[in-house]
């Protein structure tokens, strides 16, 4: 029967069409078929490639569960290297507190509210319209930030900054959004009447609040394509 070391598994995880292989209890089993196991991640919580055997203490399901999937392998630790055992803590860490999930939806909720209330603030502009136009994109584009700090964590410990389609996008439009985004916040800063300007500089900054909700609805489909395993 194959072994496989703790660099060797992790090239099963599942990415870029690579089957799905875990370890349990000193084996190895490929969980490629099953549909919880998508694209390499279980319920946004577990990974392919790794050792899940103190990951499941707590789970909702005794080993039994393993009978459903072929064992290929038996799972042989060894001493990892320093690196590998910090980005393993980190790893156990994610998987525990999953930073990128909890805080990316805030930017893209606010991204829609700025957006559905600049609609009502041309319709009727207003300083109270203006005022929640402007704080809630603020705060968007500052938890953007954060999302985009703690996406690219994930993808190095996750994906081992897998550069597939899916990811390439997903940095693209983050980047785009988090950049784009900063020009009106500048305008306002220069201009505090600006959103009520009929000109170029009025424009520009309405336009960047509803461009941004187009970006930032690309980069959430394709982080669900990633999480749900779809073809990326």
């Amino acid at each position: 029967m194959q072994q496989f070391s703790e660099k060797e598994l992790r090239e099963y995880n599942g990415q870029e069409g690579k089957p799905a292989y875990i370890a349990y209890n000193g084996q190895v089993y490929d969980v490629t078929s099953s549909k919880f196991w998508k694209n390499g991640v279980h319920f946004k919580k577990h990974f392919a490639g790794c050792d899940l055997t103190a990951e499941l203490v707590n789970a909702p399901h005794s080993d039994e569960v393993f009978a459903n999937f072929p064992c290929v392998g038996e799972f042989v630790a060894i001493s990892q290297t320093a690196d590998e055992t910090k980005k393993e803590r980190y790893r156990q860490w994610y998987a525990r507190y999953h930073p990128h999930p909890m805080v990316i939806h805030f930017p893209i909720a606010l991204h829609y509210f700025s957006a559905a209330a600049d609609v009502l603030f041309l319709a009727n502009p207003s300083t109270e319209y203006e005022a929640a136009v402007f704080l809630s994109f603020l705060i968007a584009t500052v938890m953007g930030l954060v999302a985009l700090i703690t996406g690219v964590f994930s993808w190095w410990i996750n994906y081992d900054f897998s550069m597939s389609r899916a990811f390439k996008v997903k940095l693209i439009g983050a980047l785009f959004t988090l950049v784009v985004g900063l020009i009106p916040i500048a305008q306002k800063m220069m201009n505090t009447d600006v959103p009520f300007s009929q000109g170029i500089d009025g424009f520009i900054y309405h336009s960047i609040i509803f461009a941004t909700v187009i970006s930032i609805t690309i980069v959430a489909y394709y982080g669900g394509k990633i999480t749900w395993g779809a073809k990326v």
